[in-house]
């Protein structure tokens, strides 16, 4: 049986909120049921069937998302079991307070991806912009289990306050990485930008490079091997994925300004 899909027939002209397309809730409606969901943001009423065509059938626990933009906003919002692949960009809080299942798109993602999620799988193949991983409004957490993967850059803020769960960052990241963080670890392969561990606490960011402004509240305990580091590599290799981690790396503690139990490991 072929996945539901729904494709954009013409840009929108407001912001849409797809969180109720998920395929938990979809599965056993029929089409004009779908097409009759609300999605609209303004006082001016939209249903799904304003703007996409569908396809295929919603029972067999994958959703079709193609030709979306940046306006497409909660796109998988507490998502907890299922799949949902999107063909295009997407905008804000994708993932976010997810349990369970897998996301995965093939352009950029909008502001606070995975914000709050607790489990589940976050693909992104373009770069995503701020707080990826971060707090959701109202929360005191971050990202608290789970796993993202970003194929380009991520902007500011990358795991803001984030409590456990796995990110990583095939290109580089932005101001104020794993900024406030309190546990989890984060992988970026390429540069990172001011502020790299600001307030971190607990967990690890580990980088290919050494931050061209390291904060001075971060001690040097000099270049020595982690046998975890190769066990990380062989689990993620398992998963698909090529994170080209080195047993053998630099060691900064800190932030010394917080509680400077958390780690920045610069592989050597």
């Amino acid at each position: 049986m072929s996945a539901l899909t729904l494709e954009l027939a013409r840009k929108p002209d407001q912001r849409l909120d797809l969180s109720p397309l998920l395929p938990r809730r979809l599965a056993g409606l029929k089409p004009k049921e779908i097409e009759a969901l609300q999605i609209g943001t303004t006082r001016a009423r939209l249903v799904v069937g304003d703007l996409f065509k569908l396809k295929g059938s919603g029972d067999g626990g994958m959703l079709r998302l193609v030709g979306t933009d940046a306006r497409c906003d909660r796109i998988g919002h507490e998502l907890a079991e299922g799949e949902i692949v999107v063909e295009g960009d997407v905008g804000a809080y994708l993932g976010a307070a997810m349990t369970g299942g897998k996301i995965s798109i093939s352009g950029r993602a909008g502001p606070v991806a995975g914000a709050g999620m607790a489990g589940g799988t976050i693909a992104i193949g373009g770069d995503s912009d701020e707080r990826a991983g971060g707090i959701l409004v109202g929360g005191t957490h971050g990202m608290r289990g789970g796993l993202i993967t970003i194929g380009g850059n991520a902007g500011p803020m990358l795991g803001e306050r984030m409590r456990r769960g796995l990110i990583i960052v095939n290109g580089g990241a932005s101001d104020y990485a794993a900024a406030r963080m309190i546990a989890g670890t984060i992988i970026v392969k390429g540069t990172v930008a001011r502020f790299a561990g600001y307030g971190l606490r607990r967990g690890t960011l580990i980088l290919t490079k050494e931050p061209k402004d390291l904060l001075p509240t971060f001690g040097d305990c000099g270049v020595m091997d982690f046998n975890y580091l190769a066990l990380l590599d062989r689990q993620l290799r398992a998963l698909g994925i090529d994170a080209k981690l080195r047993s053998r790396a630099r060691r900064l503690m800190g932030d010394m300004a917080t509680l400077g139990k958390g780690e920045m490991l610069i592989l050597a």
